[in-house]
Parts: C-alpha cells; sequence; structure tokens
C-alpha cells in the first residue's frame, strides 16, 4: 500500500508531457503492486480464521478483476511524441514544423491547452529535472527537449478559456498534493464500484478501491526505463507488459497458465525485436525451473518452449549472465539424453563459456555424454556438439579431462569434414598447450597430417592459421613432429602460404620453414625445402593439390569404409 501511495504521489506531481511517452510502463508498475498485494493476502488466508479468511477471498477476487488501461487520447499522444523523439532531427524549418505538428497533436490530448495548463506543464518539467541525477543523462534529455518544446510552442495553443482567478503559483501548489488528479493517464476498471474491508487481530487493514483514474508515473521509469533508454539510445516502453511480470511468479500459476505465459513470451520476443531490450536476468531462474518442472511431468511440449526462451534469455544477457542455481549442469545433463537434446546443447553452448562452471561440468557427466556424441557416426547433434567442445577446450582444468578421455583421437576424423573442420581444428589449438595433448598428437601421426592438410588452398584463412600454430606449437615441444612435417604436401602447403597467404600465414610460413630447413640433420630435404620457400607460382600451387588433396581423399575413403 505504501507503494502504491507512492506512485499516486509522483503521478500528480509529473509533467504529462512525460507519462506519455511512459503509459506502458506505469501500467506495468501498477499490475506489479497488485500481484503483490494478492499474493500478500493469500498468504493471510492461511494464517487466520475460517471467517477473516472469507473476507480476504472476496477482496482477493476483487482484485484480481481489476484490469489497467491506458485512455486512447494520451496513448496517441505519447506514440506521436515518441515518434518526435526516434527522428533526432537537427534545427531547420523542416523540425520546427515537424516539432509544432507533434506539439499541437498532443498537447490537446493531454490538456495542455490554457496559460495556466501551460505555466504548469513546465514547473513540473523544471522540478523533475531539478530531481534528476546527473547519473541519468538520457531521462534529463528528454526532460529538457520537452521543456524546449512548451517554451517554443506553448503561446501557438489557442484554445478560449475562462478567466483564471488567483495567483498561478498557488494553483500549481495545489495540484502537487498528493492523491489529488488532474490529468487522467490509467483507467483502473472492474465489475464492482466498492471492495470490503475487514479487520484483523494483526490491526484494521481497510482497502477501499473505487473506480478511479490515476495518473502515470515517474516511479515507472524509476525502476530501469531509464536505464535502457540510454543504453539503447531509444525512447520506447516495455512492450511485454505483464507477461515478464508473470515469469517472476510462475511456481504460484497452475501449469496450464504458466505454459501460456511461457508460449507467449516466446512468441513475442520472436517476433519483436525490441521486446529484447527489456530482458532481465532475473527471468532466468524462473525459466529453468519451469524447465525441470516440465521434464518431471513429463511434458515434451512445454520442456522445448521453456528451453527456447531459457536459450533466448541467455543470449539477450550474454554480456551480464547470473550466476545459475547449483546444479544446473546435473539439469542440463538429464535434458541433453532426453527429446530436447538440441535445445539444452545450445543453452551449455553459451553456459560453456563461464568458467565458474567447470567443475559441475566435471561431476554432472556431460563430458561423457558429449564424448558418445562425437563417437558416434550417425549423430545429428556433430555441429553444435563441437562448438562446445570448443568452449570447454578453452579452459585448461576442462582441457585434461578431454584428453584423459580421449577425445582427440575421436575428433580427428572431423578434420577431413568441410563444415565440421574449423571447430575441430580451434579445439586442437586450445588443448595442443598442454603437455599431454602434444604427445597424443605426436603418437597419431595421422592426426598431425590430418592438420597439415588444411594448409591447403580449398580450407578457409582462419583454419590455416590455427593449423600453423598448432603445427609450430608442436615442432618445439617434441622434435619427432620434423619428420612428418617433411612430407612434401606440407612443405608444398607452406611454401605457398609463405608468399600468397594471409600476414598471419605468411609469417608463421616463413617461421615454420626456416625452422625445418636450419635442423642440422636429413640434408636431402634442406635444398628442397629451400627451393619450396622461394616458390610461390602456380606449379606449387598444383604441388600442393595434387599430394595433399589426392592423400587425404584416400585417407577418407579408408575411414568412411
Amino acid at each position: 500500500m505504501e507503494k502504491c501511495e507512492l506512485l499516486f504521489r509522483n503521478c500528480s506531481e509529473s509533467s504529462r508531457l512525460y507519462l506519455a511517452i511512459s503509459g506502458e510502463k506505469i501500467i506495468f508498475r501498477c499490475e506489479r503492486i497488485c500481484y503483490s498485494l494478492e499474493l500478500c493476502l493469500g498468504q493471510l488466508q492461511n494464517m487466520v480464521e475460517p471467517k477473516l479468511a472469507a473476507q480476504i477471498s472476496k477482496i482477493v477476487d476483487y482484485i484480481k478483476s481489476v484490469v489497467f488501461t491506458l485512455d486512447s487520447s494520451e496513448d496517441e499522444a505519447g506514440r506521436v511524441l515518441l515518434a518526435l523523439l526516434h527522428q533526432d532531427i537537427k534545427a531547420s524549418k523542416f523540425a520546427q514544423l515537424e516539432e509544432l505538428k507533434a506539439f499541437k497533436f498532443a498537447a490537446p490530448r493531454l490538456h495542455i491547452t490554457s496559460p495556466l495548463a501551460i505555466v504548469i506543464e513546465k514547473r513540473s518539467i523544471r522540478k523533475q529535472l531539478s530531481k534528476t541525477l546527473d547519473t541519468d543523462p538520457a531521462k534529463k534529455k528528454i526532460l529538457n527537449y520537452l521543456l524546449y518544446l512548451v517554451l517554443k510552442y506553448g503561446k501557438s495553443i489557442k484554445e478560449e478559456t475562462e478567466s483564471i482567478e488567483g495567483d498561478e503559483d498557488d494553483a500549481f501548489d495545489s495540484l502537487e498534493t498528493p492523491l489529488k488528479f488532474k490529468n487522467r493517464h490509467l483507467s483502473v476498471l472492474s465489475s464492482s464500484s466498492s471492495v470490503p474491508s475487514f479487520n484483523s487481530s494483526l490491526g484494521d487493514l481497510n482497502l477501499q478501491v473505487d473506480n478511479v483514474s490515476i495518473v502515470s508515473s515517474d516511479a515507472g521509469i524509476e525502476d530501469g526505463f531509464d536505464e535502457i533508454q540510454e543504453k539503447h539510445k531509444r525512447f520506447n516502453c516495455n512492450p511485454l507488459g505483464p507477461n515478464l511480470f508473470i515469469l517472476g511468479n510462475l511456481s504460484v500459476l497452475p501449469w496450464a497458465a504458466r505454459r501460456k505465459a511461457i508460449e507467449d513470451v516466446k512468441t513475442q520476443l520472436k517476433d519483436d525485436q525490441e521486446s529484447h531490450l527489456f530482458v532481465s536476468t532475473s527471468y532466468i531462474s524462473p525459466v529453468l525451473k519451469f524447465v525441470k518442472e516440465a521434464h518431471r511431468l513429463g511434458d515434451s511440449g512445454a520442456k522445448r518452449q521453456g528451453a527456447e526462451l531459457l536459450l533466448m534469455f541467455l543470449k539477450d544477457c550474454r554480456t551480464d549472465m547470473p550466476r545459475l542455481p547449483k546444479g544446473v549442469m546435473s539439469d542440463l545433463s538429464l535434458f541433453l539424453d532426453s527429446d530436447i537434446t538440441e535445445e539444452a546443447l545450445l543453452v551449455l553452448e553459451v553456459l560453456s563459456c563461464q568458467r565458474r562452471y567447470t567443475c559441475e561440468i566435471v561431476t554432472s557427466g556431460i563430458l561423457l555424454f558429449l564424448l558418445e556424441v562425437i563417437k558416434n557416426q550417425q549423430s545429428n547433434h556433430h555441429h553444435v556438439g563441437l562448438r562446445v567442445l570448443c568452449n570447454l577446450s578453452a579452459h585448461e582444468d576442462l582441457g585434461h579431462h578431454m584428453i584423459y578421455l580421449g577425445f582427440i583421437q575421436h575428433l580427428v576424423p572431423f578434420l577431413d569434414e568441410l563444415l565440421l573442420s574449423g571447430c575441430c581444428v580451434k579445439i586442437f589449438g586450445n588443448l595442443c598447450a598442454i603437455e599431454e595433448a602434444a604427445a597424443h598428437f605426436v603418437e597419431n601421426e595421422s592426426c598431425i597430417t590430418s592438420i597439415g592438410e588444411l594448409l591447403e588452398l580449398d580450407y578457409k584463412v582462419e583454419e590455416q592459421e590455427h593449423a600453423l600454430e598448432i603445427l609450430t606449437s608442436l615442432y618445439y615441444q617434441h622434435e619427432q613432429v620434423r619428420k612428418i612435417l617433411l612430407q612434401d604436401g606440407i612443405v608444398s602447403a607452406l611454401g605457398y602460404l609463405s608468399g600468397n597467404g594471409s600476414c598471419k600465414c605468411k609469417s608463421m610460413s616463413v617461421e615454420l620453414l626456416r625452422l625445418l630447413n636450419n635442423t642440422p640433420d636429413d640434408h636431402s630435404q634442406t635444398s628442397s625445402l629451400s627451393d619450396t620457400s622461394g616458390s610461390t607460382d602456380g606449379s606449387l600451387k598444383t604441388s600442393s593439390k595434387s599430394s595433399g588433396g589426392l592423400f587425404r581423399g584416400i585417407k577418407s575413403m579408408f575411414r568412411k569404409s
């Protein structure tokens, strides 16, 4: 009730122009207060005698019937003002015309038509400016612009008015009294005209609500609206309305209502990109609980809808990811081994970037699941699975576990897959810095050969750069690597890239050729390496394609067989 009174007070003191652009946010604030009151009274019902509980029940029923709506004329005025703010037009005759048209459209709908109303609007804006901190530059910018509109175009508003008696200051001060409303922006609609009151041993609780209208409040802006405007340089209201608020209270709703709330929010986020601006990290945990409950109930459709919405929220909050409840990876491991494997993998892809979950990933058995995914040649989840492993391999402690579990030997075949080789070589690049991994690469000569084949011309530059980094790192760690690198296909590709690759490929190819050429043993290869490093013509390109490419094709045939 204190929050409600504060909302009323802010409504009565605020600028009408400023309120017009934030009406939807005020509706959201009213609905939240109303719902909180409903929850509190619902808890009281279980604590009092039956007679009083019945009275409380009537009040709760009334609260549930209340609907908040925007007055159509003030909604129209707000939209026109928002459109003007969106334009961000420069000073010109055209700009002045647009401003005048917008102000003339909005002012009558907001009842800013008399000299006194214009004076009140000026002072309301100035008062809000004085209360606005320097940490809210976006809000100050809006208020200053609205004040500019009133000062410049207020005189153009022509309307016959009755003579005004008394001092304007006294009239203005009288309108600042809390709970006294002149401009009505929100209508509270209900089927009943009054609400019962009740008394209890806890004290007198009298709740009187009539069919009244209240004014949009500056308090709605206090709840993050200006922060969002400043961040995104946009001036629009929360289009999701009560749906997001409901997400925070899913557990108290019937299952069918929960399902509908999840579906509605997901649909709106999908259809309206601006809705993503209002996503908060506080919505992630309730949706995760919903997915767990859907899994427990065996509701596949709800589980998939919830997982997809959870993924949307995680992506939107990627830069400000909250710490999810303990055991989230154990929950994900259950989802991975169910009918929403793909959705669970996509969620895991986002979370796997966070180092905080490494211990949970190990204990939950997720690594073992991923190993089975890549071992299964018929799996439909190779691509997203490799992306997850790419993130996990960047954490050194998880890299050790991947090596111990034998991931390297099972990842090698993916080097021959055009669409998957990029992820695979990134994983190897992350792992090769670990000494145990380098030993595995050396023991598996075909692995190094496959990495060397990525230097051929039909691969992406990024993959070639990763391959060169891996080969150079392995060369420094193990002398045995030199013999493998001296294969004709690899040497020819190094020679070509040293003269025709990207800047990074050129420098690394030259360095690797220098290392191979400066080794004292195997003199028979030395002259050929010198010749290769200086050759960048088409014959070398043909050599690279014919030798390495043919070998790769033959090897790929044997693997498939």
